[in-house]
């Protein structure tokens, strides 16, 4: 199973000028610096913790379809965008979604035949299934659990002060509720 992160987050997982001012910054010259380095922490927080964040587009390519195939980062899931697969003829086709069911109640979310179908039979070649989806929490902050934002900030807070903040030791536990195994 190969994973690719097709586009990433548009919005980001904390208001910029709640980091602005954590990263105590003056001046618009440093909002591209404390923009790039929110998305710097909360790239490292999603890879922690197997959750995206803000809405983005993966893709979950696969040799033929396994019982279940389970998508990475769909912590929340948003939307199934499509199913492909390289049918036995060499044709790529589009499964119906009346064809399978995502189970979004799981963290992270799965595909599976619907209740009394089968998978098709594939071509046998390398990535002849491909899943795409959408995940996150929404398009930006405003979903994004506040423990989760208050982790960014203070991480952010850390680098910027030069480890003279006494609450970095402490901020690692924030994310634990939120860690999809």
């Amino acid at each position: 199973m190969t994973t690719k992160q097709v586009s990433v987050p548009a919005g980001l997982p904390v208001p910029l000028a709640a980091a602005i001012n954590k990263a105590r910054a003056d001046g618009a010259d440093m909002e591209a610096e404390v923009e790039l380095e929110v998305r710097g922490i909360a790239g490292q927080v999603e890879h922690e913790i197997g959750r995206a964040l803000c809405e983005q587009t993966w893709r979950v390519t696969l040799d033929r379809f396994p019982d279940a195939i389970k998508l990475p980062m769909a912590a929340p899931l948003i939307a199934v965008e499509s199913v492909k697969f390289i049918d036995a003829d060499g044709v790529q086709r589009i499964l119906d979604p009346q064809d399978y069911f995502v189970d979004s109640a799981s963290e992270p979310a799965y595909v599976m035949p619907a209740p009394g179908r089968a998978w098709p039979a594939t071509a046998v070649r390398a990535n002849a299934v491909e899943v795409q989806y959408r995940c996150g929490y929404g398009a930006d902050y405003t979903a994004v659990p506040p423990a989760i934002q208050s982790y960014i900030l203070g991480r952010l807070e850390a680098i910027y002060s030069q480890g003279e903040s006494g609450n970095a030791k402490f901020l690692g536990g924030l994310l634990d509720a939120f860690r999809v195994y």
